[in-house]
């Protein structure tokens, strides 16, 4: 055989090896699963890859129906006026989500795992893995208040993950062969800035495999908490129903501080407590698949409700608002009330527009065994706003009770009142709230209270009508009918 032969063989011969050679190598990293060792086993060897798979996304509720979301948005363009104010927490996510927003102090992300068609798996825990560093994120800050979030509230609430503490958490979940289970996790970090995931530990018949939880092949992201933007009016006054709050850093906010007492007002989301009624300039397709089925009670309208804002709709014929109080200043124990002999005069400074354009498309929604009742549960008086007054008295000398419910919060309370307008179906009435409080002292605190930096909007209900009228009525059955 000649030289060049014998090179020619050789060569060959060293490639073969060496493309062996990277096939183990390959074969052995895929053993140990992505990012890094997932664990041992019961059997003391590394878990394979499972074909369990997993899904996942980032959501705005937290470990509470009152938890706050958190994020930064890179750039210093403005966040849009659509995307703000009460009820619009999930079109502030998904936003700041599609612009690559990076979660601050805690994130949430909704899951779900799939097993395979002919395996049984058991879930056995979950464990956050920390990534690359990242930079700390520069850009505008936005915050929901009282995020509610349709995915996150239907799965079960696995628990909390910390970048700091990484202690798994220990799970028992069984998962029949083509079977799905899912649920909500919290992560949460202090001072880190960088990428993460979570793998899960299962058993598919009885084989230990690693799982691992990402944003679609991509980890998530988190970074140390920032300065709030709520007041605590905001966050106390959660527990009275005025939640899904959407704000951003350097524009007005809702609520207003002075000293220890801050003061927040509200529209109440419809819920389970009053029917819906809204208006829009035209068809909003998305409101059709969410009434195909109406026997879910307490899960139609509220969808509803939330589809039409991000809509544009405006709330139409009567609403109910809620003023909270919020006292940051030393106070008795909990339970116990305070602010002896402060009162407040509530009012709302009124401007009317007549909208133009074609009749506006009515939209009207009753939860399950929902009666006129309903309506006023809450509230101490109620206004029309048909008068010319450019200001509406409310509540008049009207005494501030607070209370703290548990020590190392903030003393808390509320007054809610209810807003009818009626007029031409081209009228729309915008207000804010003015709330003056009157110490016993008599010193006094005016604040100003708006819808993140807007005037509320309520559209004019023409007389003897009601949203059953409307040409889109749905009624939540609350069971099914035969």
């Amino acid at each position: 055989m000649s030289g060049r032969r014998v090179f020619l063989f050789s060569f060959l011969l060293a490639g073969v090896v060496l493309a062996g050679l990277l096939t183990v190598l390959q074969l052995r990293q895929a053993d140990s699963g992505p990012g890094g060792g997932p664990g041992d086993g019961p059997t003391g060897r590394p878990a394979a890859l499972a074909r369990t798979t997993a899904h996942a996304k980032s959501v705005t509720g937290g470990a509470t129906w009152s938890s706050t979301w958190s994020a930064t948005v890179p750039g210093r363009g403005a966040v849009p006026e659509r995307v703000l104010g009460s009820g619009r927490c999930a079109d502030l996510h998904a936003w700041a989500t599609s612009r690559s927003a990076t979660p601050r102090g805690t994130a949430t992300v909704a899951f779900t795992l799939a097993a395979p068609p002919d395996s049984r798996v058991l879930v056995r825990s979950l464990r956050l893995v920390e990534g690359r560093a990242i930079r700390a994120p520069q850009g505008r800050d936005v915050e929901c208040v009282g995020a509610a979030d349709p995915l996150g509230g239907r799965l079960d609430r696995w628990g909390q993950l910390s970048v700091e503490h990484p202690k798994p958490l220990q799970l028992s979940r069984h998962v029949r062969p083509g079977g799905v289970t899912g649920g909500v996790v919290q992560a949460g970090t202090t001072d880190c800035s960088c990428e993460w995931w979570i793998e899960a530990e299962v058993l598919e018949d009885g084989v230990p495999r690693t799982v691992r939880i990402d944003d679609g092949g991509r980890p998530f992201t988190l970074a140390p908490p920032v300065r709030r933007i709520g007041t605590p009016a905001e966050d106390e006054g959660q527990k009275y129903g005025a939640a899904d709050i959407a704000l951003v850093r350097g524009r007005p906010t809702r609520g207003r501080a002075s000293g220890s007492l801050s003061v927040s007002a509200g529209r109440l989301l419809s819920r389970d407590s009053q029917e819906l009624w809204m208006v829009a300039d035209r068809n909003v397709p998305r409101v059709g698949p969410l009434t195909a089925n109406m026997d879910v009670p307490g899960a139609v309208c509220p969808r509803v409700e939330s589809a039409l804002l991000s809509a544009g709709a405006r709330p139409a014929g009567y609403d109910t608002f809620g003023v909270e109080f919020a006292d940051t200043g030393p106070s008795p124990a909990a339970g116990e009330g305070t602010a002896e002999g402060t009162v407040a005069d509530v009012r709302l400074r009124v401007a009317k527009v007549e909208r133009a354009g074609s009749e506006p498309t009515g939209y009207g929604c009753y939860p399950d065994a929902w009666t006129r009742r309903m309506n006023a549960d809450r509230e101490s008086t109620d206004v029309d706003l048909r008068r010319e007054d450019s200001e509406v008295p409310v509540l008049t000398a009207e005494p501030v009770r607070l209370y703290r419910d548990v020590p190392g919060v903030p003393a808390s309370g509320a007054m809610f009142f209810g807003v009818f307008a009626t007029g031409p179906t081209d009228l729309v009435f915008h207000f804010t709230v003015e709330v003056t409080v009157r110490g016993a002292g008599g010193q006094r605190t005016r604040f100003t209270l708006d819808d993140a930096g807007r005037p509320f909007v309520l559209a004019a209900r023409p007389d003897s009508r009601s949203p059953e009228d409307e040409e889109h009525s749905y009624l939540e059955i609350g069971r099914r009918v035969s």
